[in-house]
């Protein structure tokens, strides 16, 4: 049912009977309960010449559905944040404002082209779309650096930060000696114990010396799997030292101690979370009114298109009646287009054909102007 829960109405006009009224009454009592039918009020828009109408109801399909991502976009970034998001504009449902569409006179005036109104849609839509772009990248990469600073914090001693672990008097640091901090398996503690003293050799004009200080293996810490040590090594075989604790499957972690470095580290990790929670909220923010405005703007393209369509369709003077049809219930679609092929098929050119009543109606062609307004991206339940 994803039709119906991403909210799929029909915007359709016909040619004034009588009175538009009139159009708008003969729709209702043919489609009875299988939608549900709104008026949509279009103002008298200029129409400029026959040839610009011609070149911007070719442009429009397609600006529409370019308008119509970047809303739909927006729309998905405001779900991501909260799953019980409750989307409204001006306190009031999203649909709201195509059923109770009102021309905005003061934003977009009628005097305008319809060329420039066009143009103004899109640039406050473009405008939205390079700022979500900018803000989602700005949070995108706080939210990487909380991640990968939180990670430093998790796992075991051979993965993990081990700035809060080592202290000062765990650290031999002079001219000649230096600490190389491993992490051991568990399993492996006594034959490590037993060899490392061997591990490498120094040359010098008396001969060979052992490269590490004797019994200088210290426990620094453990967890579940494994124990990180300390040894005291010479400063020139810290090198050879390390390449065979890796030939011995010992995990070396490089780690130069400095004072304050773990407090420095968690005021930083904290700051982060508080900059990402921050960072997140403005978007959310900025994400509802920016929703606000590109659903207006775009709702307004789609009342320049169905007025665009039915003078190209209807000629002028432009007397029709523009209508929204919402489906009851998926499944209603097939039916709805055989009732409203009765009631309009009259106005099809004999050569013209139309495609069978299916739901994505956006690619066929209809003896009434009908054009698809999607409210939300996804199914909302």
């Amino acid at each position: 049912h994803a039709l119906c829960d991403a909210m799929l109405f029909w915007l359709l006009s016909a040619p004034a009977d009588s009175t538009k009224d009139a159009t708008f009454s003969k729709l209702q009592s043919s489609l009875g309960d299988l939608s549900t039918n709104y008026k949509m009020k279009i103002p008298d828009l200029k129409v400029g010449t026959l040839d610009s109408l011609m070149t911007l109801a070719e442009d429009l399909e397609r600006i529409d559905r370019n308008v119509e991502s970047v809303v739909h976009r927006i729309e998905k970034e405001l779900r991501e944040f909260s799953e019980k998001v409750d989307l409204t504009i001006d306190g009031g449902p999203v649909e709201r404002c195509l059923t109770s569409f009102q021309w905005d006179e003061a934003q977009f005036p009628v005097k305008y082209s319809l060329g420039d109104l066009v143009a103004m849609f899109q640039d406050i839509v473009a405008r939205a779309d390079e700022e979500l772009k900018a803000k989602l990248m700005d949070y995108n990469q706080l939210k990487t650096a909380l991640a990968q600073a939180d990670r430093k914090t998790q796992g075991g001693l051979n993965t993990k930060s081990i700035v809060d672990v080592v202290k000062k008097q765990h650290v031999v640091d002079t001219e000649k000696f230096t600490s190389v901090f491993l992490a051991v398996p568990k399993f492996s503690v006594n034959e490590f114990l037993n060899q490392y003293e061997g591990w490498t050799d120094l040359t010098t004009e008396k001969g060979k010396l052992n490269g590490v200080v004797p019994r200088s293996a210290l426990k620094v810490d453990e967890d579940q799997d494994f124990e990180l040590h300390r040894v005291v090594v010479f400063r020139n075989v810290e090198d050879d030292f390390k390449a065979k604790c890796r030939e011995n499957r010992l995990t070396v972690r490089d780690f130069a101690y400095a004072e304050g470095q773990a407090a420095t580290d968690n005021a930083e990790r904290a700051k982060l979370k508080t900059d990402t929670e921050k960072s997140g909220q403005q978007l959310s923010r900025w994400a509802k009114t920016a929703y606000a405005e590109t659903f207006r703007a775009w709702m307004h393209l789609k009342a320049v298109r169905v007025f665009v369509e039915s003078v190209l369709r209807y000629g002028l003077p432009a007397n029709f009646q523009a209508m929204l049809v919402k489906p009851t219930r998926s499944g209603n679609e097939a039916r709805i287009r055989q009732l409203l092929k009765q009631l309009y098929g009259h106005m099809a050119s004999s050569d013209a054909t139309e495609d069978k009543g299916g739901d994505d109606s956006s690619q066929k062609w209809f003896p009434y102007v009908s054009i698809d307004v999607k409210v939300f991206s996804i199914s909302s339940d």
